[in-house]
């Protein structure tokens, strides 16, 4: 099943890579921000992080360098 807010957040994912290592610190916590808002919206649970990319396996190569993902937050057990 595909959601229709795929391409909206890979295009976000790829646009904060290239913030990050780009434009000012300022612009990119404020749209780092937005994208998190956007997403917690879209998907309860999920948020963004930038995460060290590495392949499954036994040998985890790593795989892409760093960039922006996301992932579902933590729960607290009951």
């Amino acid at each position: 099943m595909s959601n229709p807010h795929q391409a909206t957040i890979a295009q976000q994912l790829q646009e904060l890579d290239e913030l990050y290592y780009t434009a000012p610190l300022a612009l990119y916590e404020a749209t780092l921000r937005l994208a998190v808002a956007q997403l917690e919206h879209i998907l309860p649970g999920f948020t963004i992080a930038f995460a060290e990319i590495y392949t499954i396996g036994s040998e985890r190569q790593a795989h892409g360098g760093m960039c922006h993902v996301f992932l579902p937050v933590e729960r607290n057990a009951e």
